[in-house]
């Protein structure tokens, strides 16, 4: 009895020994998830992600060290639904929001907020344009977000990633009618700029940039103090009363994003603030069809969840849909619109460019030309045959 004892004592030993390894690897391997599920989200990289929300509006910021930024969360106006946004945050890895910017309070762009935010707990401030609007929506907002609720003003500044020799910046740079006397709550939303290295984007919900039907133009005036930027968050889901010549001008987007919802009651997108934006050669993505102008694959295209990505230093930037990279663009900075990069097609002599999907041709030295994959572009000293030229060709 002692004999078979003291024979199977090793392999007792060696079983015990087993086990702790395996408990001991297992802790690490829990911890090691743990931290992957708290951090998942930052890749190395700025992203801004514009999710699909249906007719509202809701995007979400995550610094390359991984603080997460909130621009509204919006409920879809048909469906009363938030089970999109809270969803696809959750697909993040996102587990909190450092910090909320509210661009006004319709219910398409601050409905879900309580829902994500019982979720995703709110860290620090809450930034909204103060005072006060009627309705259920709005007290619940206020409820969700107290008591980190915080009234911006302009200039009111974040930074994120702190020391880490490429911080994120989000600056407000107008916010309650920017000195226009309007009561509107369109017209008052809150504008934020997004700074990266050289990259720059612009949020600013449901702005106006018409003096007609109760809108009071804000664009015209806020467009100098935001100056160039490389992505447009298309204000007021591109409806007629935004997008003016004077804003577009003033900030000369490489691209816009329009957040829209299927059979929409609103008409959105509209054809006129499409052909604002076509007649510059922004090239936009949008979150969904929409219920107003047909797109026009030159220029648009519906791609869902739009993400913006960029890298320390970079000299461009990335737009996806998914796991689909779609395009990829140079960061113009502050560099003056009409310089011609050594690669366009002006540079290397030709006179027109166009894409062989089109029916419009272009000037070789038109902004719109450096969206055409190169396997589309075409070049020539003469007219293509077939096609018309692109009204009011921008030159970049």
């Amino acid at each position: 009895m002692n004999s078979s004892f003291n024979m199977g004592l090793p392999v007792w030993r060696g079983l015990k020994e087993l086990v702790m390894f395996k408990t001991i690897a297992s802790a690490l391997c829990g911890c090691l998830l743990l931290s992957t599920l708290a951090f998942g989200q930052a890749n190395g990289h700025l992203q801004i992600h514009f999710m699909d929300v249906g007719q509202g509006d809701g995007a979400v910021l995550i610094s390359p060290r991984g603080e997460v930024v909130l621009f509204d969360v919006g409920k879809d106006m048909k469906r009363k639904d938030c089970t999109k946004p809270v969803s696809y945050l959750d697909q993040l890895h996102i587990t909190k929001i450092d910090y909320l910017f509210v661009s006004h309070y319709h219910f398409d762009h601050i409905g879900c907020i309580p829902d994500v935010l019982e979720q995703f707990p709110l860290q620090h401030e809450a930034y909204d344009r103060g005072q006060s609007y009627p309705g259920a929506t709005y007290t619940a907002y206020v409820e969700a977000v107290k008591p980190h609720r915080t009234t911006a003003i302009p200039g009111t500044s974040v930074e994120l990633d702190k020391g880490s020799g490429h911080s994120v910046f989000i600056t407000v740079k107008a916010v309650n009618g920017n000195g226009v006397s309007t009561s509107n709550e369109n017209d008052l939303s809150l504008t934020a700029l997004v700074g990266y290295d050289g990259f720059r984007a612009e949020i600013g919900g449901d702005l106006s940039g018409d003096n007609a039907n109760q809108y009071a133009d804000i664009e015209t005036g806020v467009g100098p103090n935001v100056g160039h930027i490389d992505v447009y968050k298309v204000h007021h889901h591109c409806s007629s009363h935004s997008t003016n010549e004077a804003w577009l001008k003033d900030t000369t987007p490489t691209i816009g994003i329009i957040s829209t919802g299927d059979n929409n009651a609103y008409g959105h997108p509209t054809a006129d603030c499409l052909e604002r934006l076509h007649q510059v050669g922004i090239k936009t993505y949008w979150t969904e069809h929409g219920n107003g102008a047909a797109l026009e694959p030159e220029f648009d295209e519906v791609a869902g969840n739009v993400v913006v990505e960029v890298t320390p230093g970079a000299s461009t930037f990335s737009v996806s849909s998914g796991a689909q990279r779609l395009a990829s663009y140079p960061i113009t900075g502050g560099a003056s619109p009409n310089v011609v990069p050594p690669s366009s097609p002006a540079a290397s002599g030709a006179t027109y460019a166009w894409s062989k999907n089109s029916n419009v041709y272009h000037h070789a030295d038109c902004k719109y030309v450096q969206s055409i994959s190169s396997q589309n572009l075409a070049t020539g000293s003469n007219p293509p045959a077939g096609k018309t030229l692109h009204k009011n060709c921008p030159l970049h």
